[in-house]
């Protein structure tokens, strides 16, 4: 909608000065159909639907994976029925009877071939982990323009004087080491996040992931893209570590998550700089080995022997999950929430399984191809129909696989060759990162796009 000022060179003249963005309307389409003699499909559409359109170039139409391009549009419903050449036919009146549907949606997804390539960096050691902190923005008066994933930053194990400990990129394609390390050059780092403070500012706050004796879990966060770092401890228990790096999660500067090697779970809600225990080790003793969040109130966590928790009040109080019956004794890797009831949860034996009532009637396990072998490193949903699977087999190489039906089909993608995957980090529909081992000479970091 365009804004009008006066226009000083004469009367009754007007300028534009700019414009708003209204809200969105809904997402429209329709589909026709044949009237038969029996009720289509689409005649019987009463109940919001999620409706995909597979765009096939060669081979089968009615395989599903077998689809260059894909329209999906979320939570459909019907606004409007239309029927046409319903009178009988004749000899010079071919016309066939065709059924109209009208639908808006929520929501359209436009996905198409992931392409996911090795980007090329100097750091030798091996890449634990990977996060992004900004999203997409069109040039306006005050800002540059942004692609979603152009600012990130990269934690690798412990080095040498020569080598990084955090890598750090401000267009997604170029890492380069930071100014100074976290930690002790000899230090593990562990789990990695980073997220606005302001409009100007990031934060990116690191985990240290080994053990001291002496000491207790500490991070270290920068707000200059790691020229300097502060240090500030976990809680008071000597030799706690952030052992996993997917124990670390951020959902905004004033939720932050910290899981230690022994089972507690800290909360921090000032931007990392204070740390207050919220699980202290009851539930289990093992380590955590993945924090996940829905919204701020709504958690998941897992950690070794199958140990699964949730929390509704933002991790003041956590419980026990029971976990999948065949997995028992089987570390859950990684877990990450659709909603506040389901969930995915990924298994150190490469199995999967998802819940639709937060475990209340037990797990259903899902196959894909691979499963049962290696570990489910990480996964990760745009939304709850498009999703990613990240995984190391026995060999052991990592692969990704891709789900654009919420995990009922899962179709692998060509990973570039890698001695082992990390984690995943999905900007968009069409952007996604995967850390990983150091392979050829280098750490691992790759890009998929389309």
């Amino acid at each position: 909608e365009l804004i009008y000022c006066p226009d000083e060179s004469g009367p009754n003249k007007y300028k534009v000065v700019g414009s708003i963005k209204g809200a969105a309307g809904a997402i429209t389409s329709s589909i026709t159909f044949q009237i038969e003699d029996a009720f289509d499909l689409m005649e019987r559409l009463d109940c919001p639907f999620t409706l995909f359109v597979n765009m096939v170039k060669s081979g089968r139409k009615d395989v599903f994976t077998n689809a260059d391009r894909r329209f999906i549009f979320v939570n459909s419903s019907v606004t409007n029925e239309g029927l046409t050449g319903l009178a009988s036919r004749t000899p010079d009146d071919e016309t066939r009877s065709d059924g109209t549907v009208d639908f808006s949606a929520e929501e359209l997804l436009r996905t198409l071939d992931q392409t996911v390539t090795r980007q090329s960096i100097s750091e030798t050691q091996n890449i634990v982990g990977i996060t992004f902190c900004n999203e997409a923005q069109c040039r306006t008066d005050e800002d540059i323009a942004r692609e979603v994933c152009e600012v990130g930053f990269a934690s690798t194990v412990a080095g040498t004087a020569t080598t990084a400990n955090v890598l750090a990129t401000k267009n997604g394609a170029t890492w380069t080491a930071t100014a100074a390390d976290p930690f002790a050059t000899d230090e593990d780092c562990g789990g990695i996040v980073c997220f606005e403070l302001g409009r100007d500012e990031t934060r990116v706050i690191v985990a240290r992931g080994e053990t001291d004796a002496l000491n207790p879990a500490e991070i270290a966060y920068s707000d200059d893209s790691g020229a300097t770092w502060t240090n500030v401890d976990v809680g008071s228990t000597n030799g706690q570590f952030n052992e996993f790096n997917l124990a670390l999660f951020a959902l905004d500067r004033n939720n932050i998550w910290y899981g230690t090697d022994d089972g507690y779970i800290y909360k921090s809600e000032d931007a990392g700089l204070t740390w207050a225990a919220q699980e202290s080790g009851a539930i289990t003793t093992d380590g955590i080995t993945c924090i996940r969040f829905f919204d701020e109130n709504v958690g998941w966590a897992c950690a070794e022997g199958n140990i699964i928790m949730r929390t509704v009040d933002g991790g003041t109080s956590w419980s026990a999950v029971t976990g999948p019956t065949a997995q028992a004794g089987v570390d859950a890797h990684v877990i990450h929430p659709l909603d506040r009831n389901r969930a995915w949860v990924g298994y150190e034996d490469g199995d999967l399984y998802y819940t639709l009532d937060a475990g209340v009637d037990g797990w259903n396990a899902r196959s894909f191809s691979g499963s049962g072998v290696g570990v489910v490193q990480d996964i990760k949903f745009v939304n709850e129909q498009h999703g990613y699977l990240l995984r190391d087999n026995a060999s052991p190489v990592g692969n990704i696989l891709e789900t654009v039906d919420g995990g009922f089909t899962w179709q692998g993608l060509t990973t570039p060759t890698n001695s082992g995957v990390t984690q995943l980090w999905t900007c968009d529909d069409w952007n996604l990162y995967i850390s990983g081992l150091a392979n050829g000479g280098t750490g691992f970091i790759a890009k998929g796009t389309v």
